[in-house]
C-alpha cells in the first residue's frame, strides 16, 4: 500500500500521539491555514458526503463537518490505527455534535460503492503511496460525477532562493526537530525524504489527467512548500 508498509506503519505508530502538535511545529502553524484553504476549495455544500482519506487524526474532517453541517456524516479512512484511536479521541473532544465515522482500510481497495461521494479529500497522504495511479483510480470510481477530488500535498519550491531555503530547513531543522518530538531517528529521516524526492507538482497533475479526472490544476502554497491539487469527475 505504501513504501516500505511494515516501517512506515511502525512511523506512524509511533509518532501518533505528537503528530498535530509535530505538524504544527514543523510548518510553523501554517498546516492550519493549507487544510482550511484546501476545504474551501472543496466549496462544499449541506449534506455534501465526503470521504476523507489518509485521515491520520482526523485534521480535515474536523472542517469538513462544519461545512456539511450536523445532519450529513463525514467519512474518514486510514491504514493505521493508532492515529485513528488519536483522531476518535480528538473528534470526540471537538465534534461531538457532529457526525463522522473513522475506517480503518486500504486506500488502493476502498471499502465503498462507484459514486458515493459528492468530494473526496486527501492532506499529506498521497506521497506516501505507492502506487499513486491505483489510488487515484479508486477515488475517481467513489466519486460521484461531477464530484471533486481535493489534494493538499508539501512540495518543493521552485524559486531558486526559496527552493535553496527549503533545502537547508530538510536537511538541518526538520531533522532536529523532528527527533525532538518523535525520538525516532527512523521517523524524522522518512519524513525527510519523502518529501524531498517528492514528485513535481506537473507530474501529480499528470497523474489526475491521466486517471480521468477534468478540469485539473494545482495552487501553490506559501512559496510553493504546499500545493493543492485539484481535479473534477466528468
Amino acid at each position: 500500500m505504501v513504501n516500505n508498509t511494515i516501517d512506515v506503519q511502525n512511523i506512524f505508530s509511533s509518532i501518533a500521539g505528537n503528530y498535530d502538535k509535530l505538524n504544527s511545529v514543523l510548518t510553523f502553524n501554517i498546516d492550519k491555514m493549507w487544510r482550511k484553504k484546501a476545504i474551501e476549495a472543496c466549496a462544499l455544500k449541506a449534506n455534501d458526503k465526503v470521504l476523507d482519506l489518509c485521515c491520520g487524526t482526523g485534521q480535515m474532517i474536523n472542517y469538513a463537518c462544519r461545512k456539511v453541517g450536523k445532519d450529513t456524516e463525514v467519512i474518514g479512512l486510514d491504514f493505521n490505527e493508532a492515529m485513528l484511536n488519536v483522531g476518535y479521541k480528538r473528534l470526540n473532544q471537538s465534534m461531538k455534535n457532529y457526525k463522522f465515522k473513522l475506517i480503518k482500510g486500504d486506500i488502493l481497495e476502498l471499502p465503498f460503492e462507484d459514486n458515493s461521494f459528492q468530494c473526496v479529500t486527501i492532506a499529506f497522504g498521497i506521497r506516501n503511496i505507492k502506487d499513486k495511479n491505483r489510488a487515484l483510480s479508486e477515488m475517481h470510481r467513489v466519486l460521484k460525477p461531477g464530484g471533486k477530488l481535493i489534494c493538499l500535498e508539501l512540495s518543493n519550491p521552485e524559486l531558486p532562493v526559496f527552493k535553496e531555503f527549503h533545502a537547508a530547513y530538510l536537511k538541518f531543522v526538520l531533522p532536529t526537530i523532528g527527533y525532538i518530538g518523535t525520538k525516532d531517528k527512523e521517523a524524522y529521516t522518512y519524513l525527510r525524504n519523502s518529501v524531498k524526492k517528492f514528485m513535481p507538482k506537473n507530474e501529480l497533475k499528470y497523474l489526475f489527467d491521466n486517471a480521468g479526472f477534468i478540469n485539473t490544476g494545482y495552487t501553490s502554497l506559501t512559496v510553493g512548500i504546499a500545493s493543492i491539487h485539484y481535479g473534477v469527475k466528468k
